[in-house]
């Protein structure tokens, strides 16, 4: 097997691991269960902070080393997206999940309910855009 195949098919798993998880908080959040939520919510921006720093970062580092611009440009157009859009996604989840930092007041999440509704979208938007580049670059291109 390919080791960049590899690479990308575990970040693929950890990927689909993590959306599982934020279904969980999801279906908690529904439940009122608020703060276990928010732990859930935590541990998913942790794995998807650990997944941008030892896979995704350095792939994208890779990919833009190895000719990004010499792939068909809908490929380059989907990894500059998908980057931009996760990047975005992965920041402001770090700072939702700093500025709660375990308290056991949901105050703080509360004001920032609104901003979480979209970010939930933008994340899923890049799983899509990730899954589309993976698609790509490993079975059709």
């Amino acid at each position: 097997m390919d080791y960049f195949l590899l690479i990308a098919s575990i970040s693929l798993i950890v990927q689909i691991v993590t959306l599982s998880i934020v279904i969980s908080g999801y279906i908690l959040k529904r439940k009122m269960q608020f703060r276990n939520h928010g732990t859930l919510m935590l541990v998913a921006i942790i794995m998807q902070f650990m997944s941008f720093l030892l896979i995704m970062g350095p792939a994208f580092v890779s990919l833009v080393e190895n000719g990004l611009i010499q792939k068909p440009i809908w490929v380059s157009i989907v990894t500059i997206v998908h980057a931009i859009l996760g990047g975005a996604v992965l920041a402001i989840g770090i700072w939702i999940a700093a500025s709660w930092h375990l308290k056991t007041s949901i105050e703080p999440c509360i004001k920032k309910k609104w901003i979480m509704r979209y970010l939930i979208i933008a994340w899923i938007s890049a799983l899509i855009l990730g899954i589309t580049l993976y698609t790509l670059l490993y079975w059709i291109v």
